[in-house]
Parts: structure tokens; sequence; C-alpha cells
């Protein structure tokens, strides 16, 4: 092979063209984790933190960070980053074992492009938001009630800068965390080194939650546990294509445990008690009040900054999903255009729905109604139904000549899956009303969510799929069942 044509083929691996070798990964354990780390403790962990604060106090606030997190993020990864991991594979490549070509694309549409499309918007307002701020804290100056020209002109220059680092690929995010992440623990511990001198751990932890709608506190405790669940699993989207880049399975999972678990844990609770003691469920507000001018300045310049980090890793994901599943003129079209248009409509949302932002707890509950459907659709096939097997011939086939081709493209039984999973989470828990039944007090709605879609793409594959001639699925009386096509020896190094 030329170096030309070589230069082309690694490049077209690495956007996802193509499965990565092990060779071709540049991730281990460490650098996993450390990337992991530095994504988790990215600025919406301060937003996810504050959200909990309304809700319930430190104490309780700190259980809900922990079961919320610990359930989200195992279900996640369970379901992107182990199939992932071990075949290199591009994760919307990878769903269209379940919901076949075109199905995989509606999924693409519904939980990439809506949802990262509203994440740069709500994390380029924050910046907008920080650094108007920090000209009410320099200008010593009465804060502005709503957003000015400075929310909306640093809100659309984050996305352009993101935008611009995203063309730069993956060593890009690298060297945005490396800066990025210990610059934000370093904030993380000032503050709350801030914190604990005006406060002891008792005082702390007996403060009250900032504005619960609930009179039963086990209620509001449990919308707290939810939100967390739901950070948990906002993940789904973009584990996938991150853990491609690891040099095997476990490499690709165990590392969410230390990073997007850890660090984001840690994170939202010192954001839990910023929220509590300066009574505020905005983090920019709370770097202008917490330590005064000198202070405020660092922080709320570094906040502004490290936006950058979340948004290049969500964007440069979402792109390459793109590529993947809109056909081969948008595959053909240069990256920067690419990646340029995505950013339109996050840019209309900045200009138009600014209050997008106020409103972020509201937006990411409803994420894990769609979430969590997913992520048991996602296990029930990989692991029960195809027993971590994949015939990566039939990913990478035509639709005409591969048994993903389901009926048109669309595999109508993982549809229906997750249509009953979102529709239960709704049913247990309206995000937007806060609207529950008493069962939600007990089991949340994600778990039902997660449960209820996995057993009905169970149950209607195994008795519809094989009479159909769908999915390739190996005979349910055959204990192993050997990769074909390319081979899993080339892409699995576990």
């Amino acid at each position: 092979m030329s170096s030309s044509r070589e230069a082309e083929f690694r490049l077209g691996a690495e956007r996802g063209d193509t499965p990565l070798l092990p060779s071709e990964r540049v991730w281990g354990f460490w650098g996993f984790a450390y990337a992991n780390s530095a994504l988790a403790v990215a600025t919406w962990v301060f937003l996810i933190g504050g959200a909990t604060a309304l809700f319930v106090g430190p104490r309780q606030g700190i259980c809900a960070v922990v079961i919320g997190n610990i359930i989200g993020v195992i279900l996640a990864a369970s379901s992107t980053s182990l199939p992932c991991g071990k075949y290199g594979l591009e994760q919307f490549t990878f769903l269209r074992s379940m919901f076949g070509i075109n199905g995989s694309r509606l999924v693409y549409v519904l939980s990439v492009v809506v949802l990262t499309m509203g994440w740069l918007a709500v994390l380029g307002l924050m910046c907008g938001r920080a650094l108007d701020n920090l000209d009410t804290l320099v200008q010593q100056r009465p804060a502005a009630a709503g957003d000015g020209w400075i929310v909306t002109a640093g809100g659309l220059l984050a996305i352009v800068l993101a935008a611009a680092a995203a063309m730069r690929g993956p060593d890009m995010i690298r060297r945005l965390s490396a800066v990025i992440a210990p610059s934000l623990i370093l904030i993380m511990l000032a503050l709350m080194f801030l914190i604990a001198q005006r406060f002891s751990i008792a005082e702390l932890l007996a403060m009250p939650p900032l504005q619960p709608p609930f009179e039963d506190p086990h209620v509001n405790f449990m919308i707290a546990v939810e939100i967390n669940i739901a950070a948990g699993f906002s993940w789904w989207p973009y584990l996938g294509n991150l853990s491609r880049l690891c040099r095997n399975q476990r490499t690709a999972f165990w590392p969410n445990m230390v990073g997007i678990f850890g660090a984001a844990s840690l994170g939202e609770t010192v954001s839990l008690f910023a929220a509590s003691t300066l009574g505020s469920s905005d983090p920019t507000t709370w770097m202008r009040l917490a330590g005064g001018l000198g202070f405020g300045v660092v922080a709320l310049s570094f906040l502004a900054l490290a936006n950058l980090t979340g948004m290049v890793n969500i964007l440069y994901t979402a792109v390459i999903g793109l590529r993947q599943l809109a056909g081969e003129r948008m595959r053909a079209m240069r990256w920067g255009l690419l990646i340029a248009l995505f950013c339109v409509i996050p840019v209309g949302i900045v200009l138009l729905l600014p209050g997008i932002y106020d409103g972020f707890f509201i937006f990411l509950v409803w994420t894990s109604a769609l979430n969590s459907a997913l992520a048991g659709i996602g296990i029930a096939d990989y692991f029960f139904l195809r027993r971590q097997r994949l015939n990566l011939r039939h990913l990478y086939a035509a639709q005409h000549a591969s048994p993903l081709r389901f009926c048109k493209g669309f595999n109508p039984i993982a549809l229906l899956a997750l249509v009953a999973g979102f529709a239960i989470y709704v049913v247990v828990f309206n995000p937007q009303t806060l609207a529950h039944t008493h069962s939600f007090s007990f089991i949340t709605a994600s778990l039902p969510s997660c449960l209820l879609a996995g057993l009905v793409h169970y149950g209607l594959t195994r008795a519809l799929a094989a009479r159909l001639g769908w999915g390739g699925y190996p005979p349910r009386n055959e204990r192993t069942v050997e990769a074909a096509g390319l081979g899993a020896k080339g892409y699995s190094n576990d």
C-alpha cells in the first residue's frame, strides 16, 4: 500500500469509516482514565451539582450523586464501551446490529443531533455567563438581570472555538484535556477550601435544599437521584466513540469507573456544597461570590475556557457518527465543513433560546428517558442475543446484502422497545412537570425504562427475528458463535 493510500486509510479509521485495529488505538488504561476524568470534571459537573442542590441538601445530595452516577455509568458503559472497545467500532455503526442501517440513523438523530446540539448550546451559554460575571466582577457593577450581549457573544465564541478545535481530531482532545482538567481540579479545590473556611462539616451537611418542589423529602431525594442517573446516562451517545480508541475492552470499560463516575462524583459534590452555601444553582455566580476579586477573575476565566474540552469531545464524536450514517455524499464532504454545518443549530439556540441554560436539569432528565431505553436494548442485544459476538461483514455490508437490513433498514422490534422504554419513563416520571407515580419513589424512572426496553427487545426478537430472517442472530441452542467476516482476532485483543 502506498504511503498516501495508507495515510488515507488511517484517517478513515480514525474518523470511523472502518474498525480500528489494536495497533491503531491510542489509549491504555491510565490514558483513558485520565481522558475520562478530564471529561467528567468539565463544567457540566458544576451544573449537575447545582441542580441537585435545588432538591436536597448536601447530606442527601452526596448519596444521590453516588447512587445515581454509578447506576447510569455502569449501564451506559456496558451497552457501548464493551462492544466498541472490543471491536474498535464506531458506535452508531455498531447500532446497525440492533436497529438496522436506517434505524441507527434515526437513533443518531434522536440521541446525538438533538441532544448534542442542546449540550453545545448549554455549555456555550455557560461560557457566556462566565464572561458576563467576569465583567460584572471587574467593573464592580451590580449583576445584570437576564442574558445580555456578553452572554450571547460569549456563547457564540465558545461554539466557534470548539468547532475549530474539533477539526484537529482526537489529538487536540488530549492536548486540551492536559491543560484544562488540572486547572478545573485546582479551582474545585480552591472553592472547597474557601467554603471550608466559612463552614464546618456539620454545618455543611445540615444545609437545606434551595428550592424543594415537594413536601415529601423522599420524593425530592429520588428526583435528585434521577438527575444523577441522567448524568450517568448522558454519556451514552459518546462513550462508544471514545472507547473505540482503547486497546481492549477491559481498558474501554473500567476507566469509566475512575473517570466518568469517580471524578464526576467528586466534582458534583464540591458543586453541591458551593450551591448550598452560596444560594444559587448557577456555577458562574459561585465563582463571582466565593472568594473576592482575585479568585473570581481566575476562576471565571478558566470556567469560560474549560467548557471547550467538553464541547470539543461531544462535537467530535457526534460528527464521526454523522459521517457514517448520512451516506456517501456527506462522507465525501470536507471534515471542517461538516463540523461547521453541525454547529449552525446550536448557534441558533444560543441566539433564540438562551433560557435553555436556566432549565438545564429538565433538559438533562429528558435525555435519560431516551438513553436509559437505548442502554437496555443494547445490553439485551449484545450480551443476551448475540452473546458478545458481532459479524463485522454484516455491519459494513450494503443494506440489501446484509441480514441487518431488517425491514427496509429499520428493525421494528428495537424501535418498539425504544418507544416502550421512553413511554414508561414519562408515565413514571414526567421531567417537564415533575409529575410522578408512587412507584417512582422506590424504583426511579430510568431503571424501569431500561428494563422494559431490554425485555421487549429480547422477547420479540426471540419470538420473531429468526422466523423473519432478521438480524443474523445465532441459534438459541448454540453456546458460542465465532465472529465471521473480518475476524474477531483482528479486532478483539482480549
